[in-house]
C-alpha cells in the first residue's frame, strides 16, 4: 500500500508551510473578528470620555497583536532548524495557567489573582529563588494596580469573593 500521488501532493503543500504562519493566520483572522466587533461599541458622550472612546482601548491591543503576528507570519518562512521542533510541554502548561489566570480574575478579583499568577508562573519556569519571587509577586501586582487603577483610573471588578 503506498500514497497515492494526489496524498503526496497534499502532504508536500502542507510541508512547505509552516507552522508558525498557519498560527500566526489565526491569530489575525481573531483579530479582525474581534475588530469588527469593536465596531458595535457606543460611543461614549464626550463629557465622560475623557478624550477615549471605548472601542480605542481594544482596538489598539489589537492593532499590537496584528503588528506582532505579521513579524510571525514573514519570519516563519525563515530556514531555522528551532522552528521545526515540536511545542514544548511548559508552553501548553504556560498557556493553561494564563486561562486559569483569567477565570482566577473573575473569582478571586485582581489583587488577589495577580498575586497567585505572579508567584505560580516564576514557579512553574523554574524560578526556585523564593527571595526574589516572593518580592516579586507582591510588588508587580500592587505597580499594576498603581498604574492603572489610581493612576489611569482603571475600574476592575470585584472578584466573587469580593476582593478587588
Amino acid at each position: 500500500m503506498g500514497i497515492s500521488p494526489t496524498e503526496d501532493r497534499a502532504a508536500s503543500t502542507a510541508a512547505r508551510i509552516p507552522r508558525d504562519f498557519v498560527v500566526a493566520l489565526a491569530i489575525l483572522l481573531f483579530c479582525l473578528v474581534t475588530y469588527i466587533v469593536t465596531l458595535g461599541f457606543a460611543e461614549a458622550p464626550s463629557a465622560v470620555a475623557q478624550n477615549v472612546q471605548p472601542a480605542t482601548f481594544p482596538r489598539l491591543v489589537l492593532g499590537v497583536i496584528a503588528v506582532l503576528a505579521s513579524v510571525l507570519a514573514v519570519t516563519s518562512f525563515r530556514r531555522d532548524s528551532a522552528r521545526k521542533r515540536p511545542v514544548k510541554r511548559i508552553a501548553l502548561v504556560t498557556g493553561a495557567m494564563m486561562i486559569a489566570f483569567v477565570i482566577a480574575f473573575d473569582t478571586l478579583g485582581f489583587i488577589a489573582a495577580m498575586v497567585l499568577y505572579s508567584l505560580a508562573m516564576p514557579a512553574l519556569w523554574g524560578e526556585r529563588r523564593w527571595r526574589i519571587v516572593i518580592p516579586f509577586a507582591l510588588l508587580f501586582p500592587a505597580a499594576v494596580y498603581v498604574v492603572f487603577v489610581l493612576g489611569l483610573g482603571v475600574h476592575f471588578d470585584r472578584g466573587l469573593l469580593g476582593i478587588n
